[in-house]
């Protein structure tokens, strides 16, 4: 897999940022320090969102440096699934169901024939590349809120049949059932959209000056984070969590 410091760089940023924000998240669970109520906080929902946004567009930037896209996606989805076990039967309180690593997992598996679809032909056109890029962005502003039942923004929205929000195939694209609880939930839709902005965003910068002269660029102890995302999201919640349940039972 071809790899860019730059986006080591940021995808260890993002990582930093996931691990800030679940060490709070933790700490207000096990009633340390920080109350529940500032968790669902501006300043918190943005950089909750920061961190998963910056995860979901480098997958799909890094979608096309790889050539092993059906087992990294199904290694992935796996991954995602035996987290979503592991908290339904030992935290079911904060299970994880439909996580961001099950979207990217899934969202990788779809771009592989979604890829071939497209065919280079299409993306040797720098204004193919564009249009994909803005559209992409603008499909996921428009779908941004379809998980609360509606497309648009607040004042110019169209409500969507509430039929369609029941049960967990539909939770899973992205009609959530109004009893289904997740901490952490990333369905196909709007997500998809985020993840197609990745995509196109590599090929838009692809064989630029910004390509040869900016994505080489990156700082050496957080890009090497970047390159170890995967363990250390798998490895860090264990952490934090044994750590504050130490704290809480013995400090």
């Amino acid at each position: 897999m071809k790899r860019y410091d730059l986006i080591d760089t940021w995808r260890g940023l993002a990582v930093i940022g996931m691990i800030g924000f679940h060490l709070c998240w933790m700490m207000s669970y096990f009633g340390i320090a920080i109350p529940s109520e500032m968790l669902f906080g501006p300043f918190f929902m943005a950089w909750e969102r920061s961190v998963c946004i910056s995860f979901i567009v480098v997958a799909g930037y890094s979608f096309s440096l790889g050539h092993k896209h059906l087992l990294s996606g199904i290694k992935v989805f796996l991954i995602g699934l035996v987290i979503t076990a592991v908290t339904c039967i030992f935290i079911p309180d904060i299970r994880i169901i439909f996580g961001v690593l099950t979207f990217i997992g899934t969202a990788t598996l779809l771009m592989i024939p979604v890829d071939k679809a497209i065919g280079q032909k299409s993306l040797d056109s720098s204004e193919f590349r564009w249009i994909g890029l803005i559209f992409s962005m603008l499909l996921f502003l428009a779908a941004y809120n379809i998980n609360n039942g509606y497309l648009g923004f607040k004042g110019f929205s169209v409500p969507l049949p509430k039929s369609l929000y029941s049960g967990y195939v539909a939770t899973f694209i992205g009609f959530k059932d109004p009893d289904f609880y997740s901490a952490d939930y990333f369905a196909l839709l709007p997500w998809i959209f985020m993840y197609l902005f990745g995509y196109f965003l590599h090929k838009a910068v692809k064989g630029t000056s910004f390509e040869s002269n900016v994505m080489v660029r990156g700082i050496p102890g957080i890009k090497a984070i970047g390159r170890h995302s995967l363990i250390i999201y798998i490895v860090h919640p264990i952490v934090i969590y044994g750590i504050l349940y130490l704290i809480q039972k013995y400090g």
